[in-house]
C-alpha cells in the first residue's frame, strides 16, 4: 500500500512540475476548469484473501467529480462516490481453529467515500488521471446459498470498515460533454475478514485487499467560458478575439510591454521608450527614412538617400556647416566662413574714404547775403550725401565762412546760418544729427586774398570736412572717463579680416556654425592673453547663423595689424 501511495504522489508531483514550467507560456484555462462530471461505471473485482482461489466478480459505481479552475495542463478535483459489488473465492486455506473449514465465500460490498483527483490534459481528447481517497465500506461474507459464514453469523467482527483507495484511469472525450472512462483501483483495508477467515485462523500475516477494473461514461456540466482560450473568462475579457497562443494581461488583451499601443506579438521593436510615436509594426517613426528614429533625429527632414550621422543629420566632412550633399567646396579649411554652397566667402575689404573735404561756393549755392540754398547747391550736396551713406561710421563737421565785406557780427551770423542750412538738408535726408557738427567762423579763416573780388569769392564758402579719428574720440566722449563703444552695425572690413566701426578695430580669427566650437576657440585665445569674444552673424548670404571668434579692441589699424601677425 505504501508503495502505491508513493507512486501516485510522485506521478502527480512530476506532472505538476512539468505543467507549471509550461504554464508560463500557456495560460489558457484547462478545459475541465470549474466543471462537474457525473460518472456511471461498472466492472470487475478481484480480491486477495486467505483462500487459494480468489475469483473475479462485479462492481458498479456512481460518482460525482468537481474540477477546480486551472490555467495549466493539470487540474485538481474532488470526487464523491458510492459503489456496490461482490467479492468471491474458493479453494483451501489453513484452518487452526475450532470453526469448520468453509469451501468458498461470496461477500457483498457497498461503500461511500471521497477523495482528490489530479487530471492531465494530455491531448484534446485524452485525459489520464490519478485518484487518492478514503471510504466507509460495508461487507457481508456469505456462502453461495446466501447464508452468513460462521464467524460473520456469530458477530466475531464488525461489518463496517474503512479503506484507502488508489486509482489510475483515463477519460477519452467523445464530445465536449461526454467521455468514456477506464480505471484500475487498489483498495487497502485494515482487516482480514472479507472472506470470514482471520489471520489468527489461517496463520496469515497480511490483511485482505481487492482490486477493481471499471469502464463507464461521464457527463459534464458547467465550466468556464473562454472563447479565445487566452486564460481570461469571457465575462472579464476586454479583448475576446485574441489570436491563439498570444500572451495576454489580466484583462484578456495582448501584452504590450513597451506601452506603445502595438501588442508584443505584432511589435517588431518591443523596447520602444515611453511616449514615442510608432508605426504599425511598433517601431519609432522615421519620417525622412534615414534610418534614425524621429525621437533621436536632430535633422528629421533629410532628403531621401543622403548619408547621415548617428544624430540623423547629413554628413559635413569639412565641418563648415554645409552638408556634404550640397557642399560645392567639400574641403574648406576648418574655421573658414562659407556661403550657403559651402565655399569660402570672399573677403569684402572696405576702401577708406578718399575725399575728406567738400567745398560749396557761397556765390553759386546761396543767395547774396542770405543763408537759403539755391537749386544749384542740391546736386553738390547729394554727392556728399552719398559718401555719408556709404560710410555710415563717419562723422562730419560743417563750417560756414565769409569774406571781410560788412560788419563782423553780420558775417558771423551769415556763416553759421549757411552751415545750419546744409546741416538741416543732411538731417532731412536721413543722416543722423549725431554724426554732424556745424559752426560759423565769419571772415576769420580766409583761403584767398580778400583785397580782390576773385579772392573774396573763394572765401565765401561752406566746407564739409570729415572728422578725423582723434577728433572723433575727443568730441564723442561725454565724460573724460568714458570709453567709446564698438558699433557693429557700422563696421567695415579693412583687410586681413580686420574690422572697424571708424573708431575701434577688432580682428576676426575664425568662424563656426556650432557655438560650442566657437566658445572653445575663444577660450583658447583667452588663455593666451587675448581679449577674445564671439560675434553672432545672421546674414541671408551666409545661409544661417555663424559664430565669429574675434579679438579686440584696438585704437588704430597699425596696432590691429601687429596683433594680426601674432595671433595663430
Amino acid at each position: 500500500m505504501r508503495t502505491i501511495i508513493i507512486l501516485l504522489t510522485s506521478i502527480v508531483l512530476l506532472n505538476t512540475q512539468n505543467i507549471l514550467s509550461q504554464s508560463v507560456e500557456n495560460k489558457m484555462f484547462n478545459p475541465l476548469s470549474n466543471r462537474f462530471a457525473l460518472n456511471f461505471e461498472g466492472g470487475a473485482t478481484y480480491p486477495r484473501t486467505d483462500f487459494s482461489d480468489d475469483q473475479i466478480s462485479y462492481i458498479g459505481q456512481i460518482s460525482v467529480d468537481y474540477f477546480f479552475p486551472s490555467r495549466t495542463m493539470g487540474v485538481f478535483g474532488l470526487r464523491g462516490f458510492s459503489y456496490y459489488g461482490q467479492l468471491n473465492g474458493s479453494g483451501t486455506y489453513a484452518n487452526n481453529s475450532s470453526y469448520p473449514t468453509i469451501p468458498e465465500y461470496l461477500t457483498e460490498i457497498a461503500s461511500v467515500g471521497a477523495g482528490l483527483t489530479y487530471t492531465i490534459n494530455a491531448s484534446e481528447i485524452f485525459y489520464p488521471y490519478a485518484f487518492l481517497g478514503a471510504n466507509y465500506m460495508y461487507f457481508n461474507p456469505k456462502d453461495l446459498d446466501g447464508n452468513e459464514l460462521p464467524r460473520n453469523r456469530e458477530n466475531a467482527y464488525g461489518n463496517i470498515t474503512w479503506s484507502i483507495i488508489g486509482e489510475l484511469g483515463s477519460r477519452l472525450f467523445v464530445s465536449n460533454s461526454i467521455s468514456i472512462n477506464l480505471a484500475m483501483t487498489y483498495n487497502y483495508l485494515p482487516i482480514d475478514n472479507l472472506d470470514d477467515v482471520d489471520n489468527s485462523i489461517s496463520n496469515g500475516t497480511q490483511n485482505d485487499l481487492f482490486f477493481t477494473a471499471r469502464a463507464g461514461l461521464s457527463f459534464y456540466f458547467g465550466g468556464i467560458s473562454d472563447s479565445d482560450n487566452d486564460g481570461v473568462k469571457d465575462e472579464d475579457d476586454l479583448c475576446a478575439d485574441t489570436p491563439p497562443s498570444v500572451k495576454v494581461d489580466e484583462f484578456g488583451c495582448p501584452v504590450d510591454s513597451d506601452k506603445d499601443g502595438v501588442p508584443d506579438y505584432l511589435d517588431k521593436c518591443n523596447n520602444t521608450p515611453k511616449n514615442i510615436p510608432v508605426d504599425l509594426d511598433g517601431c519609432p517613426l522615421d519620417i525622412d527614412g534615414d534610418g534614425v528614429h524621429d525621437y533621436q533625429d536632430l535633422c528629421n527632414d533629410t532628403p531621401l538617400g543622403v548619408a547621415v550621422d548617428s544624430r540623423g543629420c547629413p554628413l559635413d566632412t569639412d565641418d563648415d556647416g554645409v552638408y556634404d550633399y550640397k557642399d560645392l567646396c567639400p574641403n574648406t579649411p576648418v574655421g573658414t566662413e562659407v556661403n550657403k554652397w559651402g565655399c569660402p566667402v570672399e573677403e569684402e575689404v572696405f576702401e577708406p574714404i578718399k575725399k575728406t573735404e567738400f567745398i560749396l561756393s557761397g556765390g553759386i549755392n546761396f543767395e547774396t547775403g542770405k543763408a537759403e540754398l539755391l537749386n544749384a547747391a542740391y546736386p553738390e550736396l547729394d554727392k556728399v550725401l552719398k559718401v555719408m551713406r556709404d560710410y555710415p561710421e563717419t562723422k562730419w563737421k560743417i563750417e560756414g565762412h565769409t569774406d571781410n565785406t560788412g560788419s563782423l557780427k553780420l558775417n558771423n551770423e551769415l556763416s553759421i546760418n549757411r552751415a545750419k542750412s546744409v546741416y538741416n538738408y543732411f538731417v532731412s535726408n536721413g543722416i543722423s544729427s549725431a554724426r554732424l557738427l556745424y559752426n560759423g567762423y565769419g571772415p576769420d579763416y580766409p583761403i584767398a586774398d580778400n583785397s580782390t573780388e576773385s579772392g573774396k569769392a573763394l572765401n565765401r564758402r561752406v566746407a564739409i570736412v570729415l572728422i578725423s579719428d582723434n577728433e572723433n574720440k575727443a568730441k564723442d566722449l561725454t565724460s573724460p572717463t568714458e570709453s567709446p563703444k564698438y558699433n557693429n552695425a557700422a563696421e567695415r572690413n579693412v583687410g586681413k579680416m580686420i574690422f572697424t566701426d571708424g573708431y575701434l578695430y577688432c580682428i576676426q580669427i575664425s568662424s563656426w556654425r556650432a557655438r560650442g566650437k566657437a566658445e572653445s576657440e575663444a577660450k583658447r585665445l583667452q588663455s593666451e592673453g587675448y581679449n577674445a569674444f564671439i560675434a553672432i552673424a545672421e546674414l541671408p548670404e551666409l545661409d544661417g547663423i555663424w559664430y565669429r571668434v574675434r579679438v579686440g579692441y584696438y585704437n588704430s589699424l597699425d596696432e590691429a595689424n601687429k596683433i594680426r601677425e601674432k595671433v595663430k
